[in-house]
């Protein structure tokens, strides 16, 4: 559990995604394009403002709330955080959306079905949808699916409701064959050797899952490009 408007595309996007499997192993991480940086760095500041006095407080360390500094910058959000925290089913830290940029934009091809597993505060969820997916995020934590929804509504105009849609439940629950793209950051559910035995069955051969900072090798799945260590895995390998 880590952690709409306009549909942005990079030259190349296209021919890096017409053919499975032909993504490189190591790929070029290229930063997001000025306007949808700004984009989501407010898709940022606005979740973290969201969150509650005393969630901040116990996963900083630290009374009081953030200084200003803090709120403005993504980066020193995540560094002023200093501790992953419990949350039902598993754990909570945000992720920085510009490190996961270069294999999300790699992964969604416009109008794919994009599925969050264990969303949070809602922030990946967002971002897909403006890079054109139709995107969906499931969380099962009550205060975090909240913080999603207030956040969604405050991003209205920037981003489409109907492109990012917030489920609350247990993804162990959900039917996972309708979609073509799926994000998980690795870690983030108690059972994720179970999450990932059930992708592998239910992913299709062509969808692809991006998959943030795992660990090790992935049983039944090959890594079929690599971004500063979010993964792009298709199924199939050992």
């Amino acid at each position: 559990m880590r952690p709409r408007g306009g549909v942005f595309d990079l030259a190349g996007r296209a021919a890096l995604c017409a053919a499975l499997g032909a993504f490189p192993v190591a790929a070029a991480a290229a930063p997001p394009p000025a306007d949808l940086a700004s984009k989501l760095r407010r898709i940022q500041e606005t979740c973290f403002d969201l969150y509650p006095p005393a969630l901040v407080q116990k996963m900083s360390g630290r009374p009081g709330p953030p200084p200003d500094d803090v709120r403005a910058d993504p980066r020193r959000q995540v560094a002023y955080l200093k501790t992953e925290e419990k949350v039902a089913k598993g754990l909570f830290y945000p992720s920085i959306l510009e490190d996961l940029y270069p294999a999300l934009v790699a992964a969604i091809r416009p109008g794919d079905r994009f599925l969050d597993l264990g969303s949070g505060d809602g922030r990946v969820v967002f971002m897909a949808a403006l890079l054109g997916a139709r995107a969906t995020g499931i969380e099962y934590d009550q205060e975090l699916h909240r913080i999603a929804l207030a956040a969604e509504k405050r991003l209205e105009g920037l981003v489409d409701p109907e492109s990012a849609v917030l489920r609350r439940g247990d993804f162990f629950k959900v039917d996972l064959r309708p979609y073509e793209v799926y994000f998980y950051y690795a870690l983030g559910s108690s059972k994720e050797d179970r999450l990932l035995e059930k992708l592998g069955r239910d992913l299709g051969p062509s969808a692809r899952l991006v998959l943030a900072y795992p660990s090790d090798s992935v049983p039944g799945f090959r890594r079929v490009a690599d971004y500063d260590g979010v993964g792009i895995f298709q199924r199939g390998g050992d």
